[in-house]
């Protein structure tokens, strides 16, 4: 049984706490939370708070502290009675996780009240209720965004911050400001400082700056319909392009999980790797940013104490990026054969091999003469052969274990953490503008020097939403392209930084490794279907295609054809904002949905499949059907189309577990009507397994139906 304490002593718990909150730097938090403790308070919810005060930036602990000075003052009254309380509400809610903004606009609302009267708890959920609000107004969205992203107690959205920043029209700026602050009594620029630190700070402020673009001249004018578009010289090609304004801001040195490097070893993703790409990578990325808020305290802190705690989260921070880096360095080892130069090495080694067996079991089969000169001379042939067979796999084995050594070197002195420079442009592509960035960090990037655009100004997912209402495809297609754009973007979003060179458009098309992908077939589409559209958009820029791939021709006649073509436009940011700025013209919108209806919808539902079952006689018979008699549902119909999107195998996974559901079962191709429903359970189960687990769970949340004959065509 333990000791009683003993009267006015006090206990071991309560007085470590105590303790703990008597070595806090001296003010005015220090001296709240004592005498919350000597009022009451619990010491586990104490002991809380302080834990929680080690997570507030310099700005925003100078900022509780003022809050905490003010407790119990309105605005027309004197210090109160129930300041203990209010300051008591606010270390409970730092406890929860509130800070920055979302504190103080709990401080204000509270200020001034009395217990009796605070009709209102803080709740942890509260804050999200605001992102589920959409106004229609430009700056209320705006304004609403900026106040979602940053009263969400769990943490910052700082994408979200950057996204309403970078998005808006510069000229709407003072306006957002000025709503922001009527609805938080905060004003953005204190909220921003609250919030973000370092080179998030900065590039958040960087909004508020003015920017001044280059002198441009004037484009040269296509017609917006014409019945036939003649090519735009290269002289003219140079006039519209010198009327691209551009803005250019270096925004420093940034520090990046070094997925470069992870990719250029292993280029590709197999969604079943345990764990794929994403799930390896992401610790090292929170690792890194974790890091870097770490030096920024360590830079910030200006006592002994504080310095002293800022090195320590620092040197924590550090063993936690050379931990993810070992991880990602496991992984490579694990993955290695994947890395395309040693898959090359491999095959060759494997086609050495099969020659040599080969020649030996020719060898074994040949004739041998009865003379034994001949005999002799076989032999001696037989050996000369054999042995320039052997040499070859000597050198390919020699050849594809020195590859393999380079790498596993390079993989033991991956270093997990790098400085990227950062560029930010502003560019205006005949009146439409667009921010675009290089050094965009993400699991599958294998260039710093590629481009991130985002999307234009008013080009959201509401809008396509709005355009597929306006196409006339059926409802059904239209869900379908909507949940599908939920994951790859907006028409206008652009991205230049992962082996698809360039992607762009609401389903994301690629021009891919050889230059001649998805986004090749779309332009070509394009270019028979509507040339004047075609060359009001990319022609005029030197933007072309034939049946080769995507074709680049430069303002001095220069012309670049397929991967070269690719990697040029993937790192001019005037190029890559000719794409952005198409996407934001409604006609090329339409372009885009007719074109991903009937090519990844359509095609892929009309695709035929040959199958071999047995009649009712139990007699072999062999048909042809198409997946859209058996895929009949909205969900088989939604995933199919989703895995042709995003791997380029939708059709073919389908066609595989049709073959084989027909081929197992025995079943007559004829009657398909009685068969066909079980067989898309197959089917569902094959594109299930072959699909990435984290959008399988985004489509679920669209609703679509898994009852068979539910897609409505």
């Amino acid at each position: 049984m333990a000791a009683p304490v003993a009267a006015g002593a006090k206990a071991p718990a309560r007085q470590k706490v105590e303790q703990r909150v008597s070595s806090l730097p001296e003010g005015m938090t220090r001296q709240a939370l004592l005498q919350a403790l000597s009022g009451g308070m619990p010491a586990a919810d104490v002991d809380a708070v302080t834990t929680a005060l080690a997570d507030l930036s310099p700005a925003q602990q100078k900022e509780l502290a003022n809050l905490l000075s003010k407790a119990g003052v309105s605005a027309t009254a004197s210090p109160r009675a129930d300041a203990g309380a209010e300051r008591a509400f606010l270390f409970k809610a730092i406890a929860g996780g509130a800070k920055g903004a979302t504190l103080k606009r709990l401080a204000d609302q509270i200020r001034g009240r009395p217990p009796t009267n605070q009709a209102f708890a803080f709740n942890p959920m509260s804050a999200g209720a605001a992102k589920r609000t959409v106004s229609a107004s430009p700056v209320d969205a705006a304004a609403a965004k900026l106040k979602a992203a940053m009263d969400d107690i769990w943490g910052t959205d700082e994408d979200a911050v950057f996204e309403a920043l970078e998005g808006l029209d510069p000229a709407l700026l003072p306006k957002v400001a000025e709503k922001y602050q009527k609805l938080t009594g905060t004003s953005l620029q204190d909220a921003l400082a609250l919030e973000l630190e370092a080179e998030d700070l900065k590039r958040a402020l960087a909004a508020f700056e003015p920017q001044v673009p280059v002198a441009t001249t004037a484009p040269v004018k296509t017609p917006a319909k014409v019945s036939a578009a003649a090519k735009t010289s290269a002289s003219d090609i140079q006039k519209n392009l010198d009327a691209i304004q551009v803005t250019s801001r270096d925004e420093g040195v940034i520090q990046r999980g070094n997925a470069v490097e992870l990719n250029n070893l292993i280029p590709i993703n197999v969604a079943k790797w345990k764990p794929p790409k994403a799930a390896i990578y992401k610790p090292l990325k929170e690792a890194v940013k974790a890091r870097g808020d770490a030096q920024a305290a360590v830079d910030k802190a200006t006592t002994e104490p504080a310095k002293k705690a800022a090195q320590a989260k620092l040197e924590a921070a550090d063993k936690q990026v050379a931990a993810a880096g070992e991880k990602i360095k496991g992984w490579l080892k694990e993955h290695i054969n994947a890395n395309p130069e040693l898959g090359r090495a491999n095959t060759a080694v494997k086609h050495a091999k099969e020659q040599v067996a080969a020649l030996e079991k020719k060898h074994a089969k040949a004739k041998v003469p009865k003379e034994p000169e001949a005999a002799e001379t076989l032999k001696r042939e037989q050996k000369t052969a054999l042995d320039a067979a052997k040499a070859k796999l000597t050198a390919a084995q020699t050849h594809a274990q020195s590859v393999k050594d380079g790498l596993m070197a390079r993989i033991d002195g991956y270093t997990p953490m790098v400085d990227v420079h950062q560029t930010r442009s502003d560019v205006t592509v005949d009146g439409t503008t667009v921010r675009m960035r290089d050094g965009r960090e993400t699991a599958y990037t294998n260039s710093w020097k590629a481009i991130d655009g985002g999307a234009t100004q008013g080009d959201s997912h509401t809008d396509v939403d709005t355009q597929l209402a306006k196409s006339g495809i059926s409802e059904d297609r239209q869900k379908i392209l909507a949940s599908i754009s939920g994951l790859e973007g907006t028409f206008s979003k652009v991205n230049t930084w992962d082996t698809g060179r360039v992607s762009w458009g609401f389903t994301q098309w690629t021009l891919g490794k050889s230059g001649n992908g998805t986004l090749a077939d779309f332009m070509r589409d394009l270019k028979k279907t509507d040339p004047a559209q075609y060359e009001k958009s990319f022609g005029r820029y030197g933007l072309d295609v034939d049946s080769k791939g995507v074709v680049l021709t430069r303002a001095d006649g220069t012309v670049l054809k397929g991967v070269e073509a690719a990697e040029a436009i993937r790192t001019d940011v005037k190029l890559s904002a000719v794409f952005m700025a198409a996407g934001a013209d409604p006609a090329m919108q339409q372009a885009q949905i007719r074109f991903a209806n009937e090519g990844k919808i359509s095609d892929v539902r009309d695709r035929s499949v040959k199958v071999s079952g047995k009649n009712a006689s139990g007699e072999a018979v062999s048909a042809k059907l198409h997946l859209k008699d058996v895929v009949t549902s909205e969900y088989g119909n939604a995933i199919m189309t989703d895995l042709a999107v995003n791997a380029g195998s939708g059709g073919a996974v389908a066609a595989a577990a049709l073959e084989k559901y027909v081929r197992d079962h025995g079943v007559d191709p004829a009657k398909v009507a009685e068969w066909g429903p079980d067989a898309e359970k197959a089917i569902i189960a094959a594109l299930e397994h072959a699909s990435r687990a984290e959008r399988l769970r985004h489509h679920a949340k669209a609703g679509f139906s898994k009852e068979p004959g539910s897609f409505a065509s």
